[in-house]
Order: C-alpha cells, then structure tokens, then sequence
C-alpha cells in the first residue's frame, strides 16, 4: 500500500551517496576487524540526509575479515545484498545496496630472522575484505547493483593500468588505485594514478548527479559506459496510484523454506508475533524479510523491519528485546558472538539454511488456515 505521505518526502536524488568500506590498516590475522569508512562521494552531507555513520557496520556485518592468499580458490568472486536504513524519528527508510569481494594487499616487514645484515624485506600477502556500497531512497536494487559491479571493473582497470606503468618507470607498486581509495598509499601519489583517480570520481559523481523517473511518466536512461561495451541503464518507477515497486525475488522465501513453513512465517507476521531470521547468506537474508513484508499487501506493516542486522555493531542485540513485533534478519553467526544476551521468550527464530522454525516456549499454537480456501492457496504457491 502507498504511503500518503510519499508524495511530502519523495527524494529527487536517483542516488545519495557512493561509500567504500574496509579497513585503513588491514592486518594478517583473521580476526575481524571494525569496518572503516575509505571512501565517500559526495564528501558532504545532504541537507535533509547525513550519512549515518553506522553505514560501515552494515556493508560489513560480521567485520572487516582478512584472508590468506591460498583460501581465496574456496570464496566466490563477489557477492550482493542488501540492507536498510530506517530513520528513527519519521519511519523513513533508505536502501544500501552492498557489493563485497576481497583485494589483495601487501604489506611490507623486517625479515624474521637473527641476522642484522639482511636488508630485504618481506612482502607479506594477504586479501582484506572490502565493500563498494550505494545508498538511495528508491529501491531499485538490481540496476544500481549493476552499477556497482560496473564500478568495480572500472576500478580493477585503472588498477592494472597503474600497476603496468609504475612497472615501466621502474618503481612498482602492487594495486596503486585501490591504495589511494583506501588511504594506504604510502608515499606522494603519483601524476598518473592521479589522473586515473580522477577519471573514477568523475564517473561516480556524474552517476551521483542522475535525477530520477516521474513515477509512472518518464524513464531515466543512464550510459553508465560507451553503448558499444554496455547498454544504458534504464530506471522507471510505477504510478503512485499502483503497487510499488518491488525489484526482488518475491517468490524466494517459498523456494527457500517450502510453502507450508513460509505460511507459517506469514501467519507469525500477520498475528504480530515477533520473528528473527538467520541465515548465512546475507543476500537471501535481507531479500526474504523484505519479501515476507511484501506478501501481505494490502496490509502494510507497521512495525520495525530490518532486513540485515550487523553482528559487529555493538549493542545490535538489544533491538531484540523491544517491546514491539519485529521482522528482523540476522547473520547465522550473530548469536554465538553475543553469549551473554538471552534470546526473549516470545521470539520465532527461522532459520534459512535448515528449514526450521524455532517456537517459543510461550507461544500458543498457531491457527490453522481456513479451508477450502487455505487449501486452494497452497495449491496455487506450490504451483
């Protein structure tokens, strides 16, 4: 259902800010680390939306990790999701839409050893988790997740570009672009990563410039590159007077947890019952809150939702223990890092990746669906 107040706070911005999250020193050990801000565009805030300081917490939810070179064959290249950002005072929610993928870096040490005369220093390998992260008001999660993607090709290119002409003037550096955006480049900045450097922000701010769609009249088309290497990006919003617009897998807690578990969740919501998911894939995490949400049009849900709550910002479990229903995701791990916190007694826990629902001790049975009527929608979702 539209909100009658949209219209007051609809935001002309197609996008709000372009942030970089990592660490500023990463290190070789595998403890995480607190996620850093590297990176933002614009540099100041909008007046009618700072950005929140706790945005790294969210691109990084479990922690800036660091891994070893030789277990990066057992990681996927990248991975997506999505989280959101829901003001306290008016409700209003703004979406972050996060690519996470490991860079290698190197970092340069004394030679372990006894003997003062070695001068040669060690260059100790590593890969450091880091996230390119858009923030907007408007949900439109796979085009802006297609520009990140692109964002992140960019910068790889200009990268090894970097790297092939520090090694032609004889002085080179590994990954000097990605050493200037995340503050490590430790000696004056060379002309030319200048100019690569440059050549990206400009990129990110003309992306950041972009007006959006009329809901419902016009569309924005965006050449995000030359037509010849990539098609423009296409983004329209639905009529007001419409369904919004929903740029997910709808139908993904259905696969995910079967028809008769996911009945269950949406019956849990319907009855206000408080309801925590976990799963370790973050993407599917966020996109079944948001669709679980989703599902009971025409009834809109009036109590908190958040899709992904980061288990590396301190006192996140406390939001477990309001007074109100809630629909809220965490990490599969959030629960075993906060072994002092006691789970309240009236919370159903759904888990993801096992297919099983937790039931309160309190909790009384929950009601059957009518039939026939029940009967004939499982038919129809099982369809």
């Amino acid at each position: 259902m539209q909100d009658p107040n949209a219209a007051k706070v609809f935001c002309p911005r197609l996008i709000d800010y372009v942030v970089v999250v990592g660490s500023h020193a990463p290190t070789q050990s595998p403890v995480a680390q607190t996620p850093d801000l590297l990176r933002r565009y614009p540099l100041d805030n909008h007046a009618d939306f700072a950005l929140p300081p706790d945005v790294v917490y969210f691109c990084q939810p479990e922690g800036c990790i660091s891994i070893p070179r030789k277990r990066m064959t057992s990681l996927r290249e990248s991975n997506s999701f999505v989280f959101t950002l829901t003001e306290k005072d008016s409700g209003l929610m703004r979406y972050g839409i996060c690519v996470n993928f490991y860079r290698p870096f190197e970092r340069r040490g004394a030679p372990a050893g006894p003997s003062p005369h070695v001068k040669r220093k060690m260059r100790q390998k590593n890969n450091t988790l880091t996230s390119l992260c858009i923030i907007s008001h408007h949900p439109f999660f796979s085009t802006l997740r297609e520009c990140l993607f692109i964002l992140r090709r960019i910068i790889d290119t200009c990268n090894r570009s970097c790297a092939k002409k520090a090694a032609a003037l004889g002085k080179p550096v590994r990954d000097p672009v990605w050493s200037v955006l995340a503050g490590q480049m430790p000696e004056a900045t060379p002309h030319y990563v200048k100019t690569f450097i440059r050549d990206i922000e400009t990129w990110m701010l003309r992306l950041l410039s972009t007006p959006v769609p009329v809901p419902g009249k016009t569309r924005v088309d965006v050449d995000v590159l030359p037509n010849d290497i990539q098609a423009p990006l296409t983004f329209a919003l639905p009529d007001r007077t419409r369904l919004s617009l929903i740029d997910f897998p709808l139908h993904l807690p259905l696969e995910l947890l079967g028809v008769d578990t996911c009945l269950k969740v949406l019956t849990c919501i319907i009855l206000e019952h408080k309801i925590v998911l976990q799963s370790r894939d973050y993407n599917a995490l966020s996109m079944s809150v948001l669709a679980f949400v989703s599902m009971i049009y025409p009834l809109e849900y009036m109590f908190p939702v958040i899709p992904l709550l980061p288990t590396c910002m301190h006192g996140a479990e406390q939001l477990l223990l309001a007074p109100t229903p809630y629909v809220i995701g965490v990490p599969a791990s959030f629960f075993l890092y906060k072994k002092n916190f006691r789970m309240p007694d009236d919370v159903w826990v759904v888990d993801l990746d096992s297919n099983k629902i937790t039931v309160p001790l309190s909790a009384e049975e929950l009601p059957e669906l009518p039939d026939p009527e029940g009967s004939m929608l499982k038919n129809h979702l099982k369809q």
